[in-house]
């Protein structure tokens, strides 16, 4: 199960993967049904999302094309190519929150902006070194993007074809595998497993210095808590909408999962335990209120849990 996704109502969840098929889900908390299934056949989906308010839905593989899916009226449409690129495989992106682009992981540490509304090249970014990771601002503002240099670098996409606004060094210095970003935390998850927690709203230096990411100097940076729970790559992270909950998540090994208290910056220590049936986690969303957590995982299962403390009603 290569990707799940709430609708931002939270009743809906799609889930998507290999098999090359879309399924929507009713949540409900107690049966979930299944409300309908797409099936693309030339495109094994990596990834998969709701956009423009969840009216539709882009999904992606390793192809140079992908496909939009509009909720209501069930019109599929065929995207071949982003025009000015000749990416091989667009399989990786992320909406922005307020689901206006799309931002398509490219070649050569390229990053490719993509209207959600027209579905055409609107402008692209491009650090250092490959990128293997993107998230974006939850106010839709910035898109941070990290890769095989370790530096995570920050733009402004507000502005015409996305300005540099910043860029720092993770303290881990391994390849970044996973990024979040809370209204008031950077998260940096390294192939390594560490993953480094930045305060940015009380962090000393300026962490987006215009003049140091034209200069390519990435400004350094302490993390206010580093987490070394996990042993192997820390492929997937994600927080819950009040910021209050990181979910690091990791394919290589099996049952790996870690919720982390932000306030405290401590892991919980009551769930996931030794015994929860996780299998391999490929993917993992929280609902819009965090009432529900969904993971997807490499038997093709989706597994939805309750969250106590938040009320998704």
């Amino acid at each position: 199960m290569h990707d799940v996704h709430f609708h931002p109502t939270g009743e809906l969840c799609l889930t998507a993967g290999y098999d090359k098929t879309l399924r929507f889900f009713a949540v409900d908390g107690e049966n979930n049904p299944k409300i309908h299934g797409v099936f693309f056949p030339d495109l094994p989906i990596t990834c998969a999302s709701f956009v423009n308010g969840g009216s539709s839905v882009v999904l992606s593989g390793r192809r140079p094309f992908f496909y939009t899916y509009d909720v209501t009226s069930g019109v599929v449409e065929k995207i071949p190519k982003i025009a000015g690129r000749k990416e091989k495989s667009l399989e990786k992106f992320i909406p922005s929150p307020d689901g206006r682009i799309a931002a398509f992981v490219g070649a050569d540490g390229y990053i490719i902006l993509v209207s959600c509304s027209t579905w055409e090249w609107i402008g692209e970014v491009k650090m250092a070194g490959t990128c293997r990771a993107v998230a974006f601002s939850p106010c839709s503002t910035y898109l941070h993007g990290s890769g095989s240099d370790g530096d995570v670098y920050r733009w402004d996409v507000r502005r015409l074809g996305g300005v540099g606004v910043g860029r720092f060094k993770n303290e881990d210095g391994s390849v970044t595998a996973s990024l979040a970003v809370s209204a008031g935390f950077t998260a940096v998850g390294a192939e390594s497993g560490v993953v480094n927690l930045y305060d940015d709203q009380r962090s000393v230096a300026n962490p987006y210095n215009f003049t140091a990411m034209q200069a390519a100097v990435p400004e350094v940076r302490k993390p206010y808590k580093s987490i070394f729970n996990i042993s192997t790559s820390a492929d997937y992270m994600k927080f819950n909408h009040t910021g209050e909950i990181l979910a690091i998540a990791s394919r290589r090994e099996k049952d790996t999962l870690k919720l982390v208290h932000m306030p405290t910056g401590n892991v919980f220590q009551n769930w996931p335990t030794t015994k929860t049936p996780l299998g391999y986690v490929w993917s993992l969303d929280f609902s819009p209120k965090s009432g529900y957590v969904a993971m997807g995982n490499d038997k093709g299962k989706c597994l939805l849990y309750r969250l106590g403390h938040f009320n998704e009603s």
